[in-house]
């Protein structure tokens, strides 16, 4: 896709380590002293959930601006049905040009190559003031639980959107991320040596 100055395209192995550097930037200190969604990254393209068709960058004058990427990964319906969906991230766009609209033309550029390659649905952990501007709903109202979370637990974070309308209809059960999203601070810790040193700070609003 092109528009006016801006380019999303799928990544390529020359971008690994400048989207890594991207998404370092982007998440710092945002959810946690410093953060892992760039080893988590690292890790996901090699994983064999990870979609390759929709492993996206955003580019803006030839500069790398932005990223997201998807998952597969599945509900298990309260039925015994295991139910295909996808999960999502992480996305990001530059510090500098966040709050410009650049993050949700990318969005719903990759949603709407999901939707063309026939996935049904995509489940997320995000903010509903955001994502809500893309068609995303609180997954509760689709009947899908979060995993590991009691039934009485706060799910506001949990989000849904349906790529293929009904595709969710009459179905019930527990949504399960997928292990990759899963690493150690341990491992982190070693990614990151690899990295120019920056200061993790403790911060108010971090969730972890």
């Amino acid at each position: 896709m092109m528009k006016n100055d801006i380019i999303i395209r799928s990544e390529e192995n020359t971008d690994h380590r400048a989207v890594e550097e991207l998404i370092r930037e982007s998440f710092w200190n945002v959810y946690r002293p410093g953060c892992s969604e760039h080893y988590v990254i690292h890790l996901l393209r090699e994983d064999p959930a990870f979609i390759k068709e929709l492993d996206l960058v955003m580019e803006k004058g030839g500069r790398l601006i932005g990223q997201n990427m998807f998952m597969k990964t599945l509900i298990k319906a309260d039925d015994g049905r295991n139910i295909d969906v996808l999960t999502m991230g992480p996305i990001c766009i530059a510090h500098d040009l966040k709050r410009q609209g650049y993050g949700k033309q990318l969005l719903d550029y990759s949603l709407e190559k999901a939707a063309a390659l026939g996935f049904g649905a995509v489940l997320f952990e995000g903010s509903i003031g955001f994502y809500g501007k893309s068609g995303f709903d609180y997954a509760s109202k689709f009947n899908i639980r979060y995993h590991d979370l009691p039934e009485d637990a706060d799910f506001s974070f949990f989000l849904c959107k349906e790529l293929r309308p009904g595709y969710l209809d009459g179905v019930t059960g527990v949504y399960l991320t997928p292990k990759g999203y899963y690493v150690t601070d341990e491992q982190v810790e070693e990614f990151d040596k690899h990295f120019p040193p920056k200061q993790k700070l403790k911060l108010p609003g971090q969730i972890f």
